[in-house]
């Protein structure tokens, strides 16, 4: 996410870029980070923060395979970000898998109703909640991996009253088909892409509507945090993606 004390000139526009007063400073974090101090990330320019509250379970979290399931800090997170003056927002690191479209949806099920059990209702102004669409994908083909997608993010949406965001990176998407489906219908686009000066968007630049959250780097620092963390910009206000 976004360097504490970052420059005006790290900020400076690029032609047809968003205004510079909607392009505020965010992190995400999760238990990697450990114990946060979020009183000390409040006295730095971080506007807003996404906390995992959970990642997926069992044999397909391949991944650090002893840290999946309910995020243990997500609680401590959300209430420390907060009350620190930052808005803050749930999202839920997917390790889709199944055999066959019926067994993902019932994977990607799974994996929502544990989410949902960690987030609980939503307050007004936080953050709209977000699926980590990233690799690896276990044996699902593209059109299995859509049928998860679809299923997780109708499944929270039912659930939460709200359309949840979409992380990704271009090269993880090609895994859908590259669909633009999920961005006309209506889900906004967290992409991920490092060291670049503007990010590579999948699905025709998410269907002709862009990037709504850029996350730039993980290695970056943030008073109140031990070690690297990710950030992110937005290119849109928070409003267009926070709860009324």
């Amino acid at each position: 996410m976004l360097t504490v004390g970052l420059s005006l000139v790290v900020l400076m526009l690029a032609p047809g870029a968003a205004p510079a007063a909607k392009r505020v400073p965010g992190i995400d974090v999760s238990r990697f980070q450990d114990e946060i101090d979020w009183e000390r990330v409040g006295e730095t320019n971080v506007g807003f923060a996404f906390v995992q509250a959970s990642r997926g379970s069992g044999d397909d979290c391949a991944v650090v395979a002893d840290r999946c399931g309910a995020d243990e800090f997500y609680e401590a997170n959300y209430l420390g970000a907060r009350a620190a003056g930052i808005r803050v927002g749930a999202y839920h690191r997917a390790f889709a898998n199944g055999r066959g479209r019926a067994s993902a949806k019932r994977d990607a099920r799974a994996e929502a109703n544990l989410f949902v059990e960690q987030v609980g209702a939503l307050r007004k102004r936080d953050l709209i909640p977000a699926l980590d669409v990233e690799s690896p994908f276990g044996d699902l083909n593209e059109r299995s991996l859509r049928a998860w997608v679809r299923a997780w993010l109708k499944r929270v949406r039912r659930k939460l009253g709200v359309r949840p965001i979409i992380y990704t990176n271009a090269s993880s998407w090609q895994a859908t088909g590259d669909t633009a489906k999920f961005a006309r219908a209506g889900h906004p686009l967290w992409v991920a892409n490092f060291g670049v000066e503007s990010p590579s968007v999948p699905a025709d630049n998410w269907n002709g509507a862009g990037w709504s959250i850029w996350q730039f780097t993980s290695s970056g620092s943030v008073k109140g945090i031990d070690g690297p963390v990710d950030r992110n910009r937005l290119r849109v206000g928070l409003s267009k993606i926070s709860v009324r």
